[in-house]
């Protein structure tokens, strides 16, 4: 594995930490995709959008918990599974997914696409 593949690997885990580490490793024209029929899919262009108005389509949130089981890497793409455990009004959900992450040369996440093993569950979750 190359000292670039290592980095890759690394900024991606820091996605998962939910602070300012995270923001940091964002490009700010960043793309991401958000699979599905609920209020929270669709596709989100720059860096508000991804920190701003994604978060408020999925309040309120109770729980939103990211367990990463595996990291993969392919040059400037990154691929993750992961467990997802949250709760939103009153329901609870626990699931397995994955997101896809392009990084740009200069080692920021660029692009992404959301995966999840049960969709259906992820909309009535986000439907709610």
């Amino acid at each position: 594995m190359t000292e670039h593949d290592k980095r890759n690997i690394a900024i991606v885990r820091l996605m998962y930490t939910g602070d300012e580490t995270e923001r940091a490793n964002i490009a700010q024209d960043i793309i991401w995709h958000v699979p599905g029929h609920n209020p929270v899919s669709g596709t989100y262009r720059g860096f508000e959008e991804y920190t701003q108005l994604m978060p408020a389509r999925m309040a309120p949130l109770t729980r939103w918990d990211f367990t990463l089981e595996a990291v993969m890497v392919n040059g400037n793409y990154v691929m993750t599974t992961l467990r997802l455990q949250g709760e939103r009004k009153g329901k609870v959900i626990d699931i397995r997914g994955g997101h896809l992450m392009r990084l740009t040369d200069e080692g920021k996440v660029v692009e992404g696409w959301g995966f999840t093993a049960n969709q259906d569950a992820l909309d009535e979750f986000f439907s709610a």
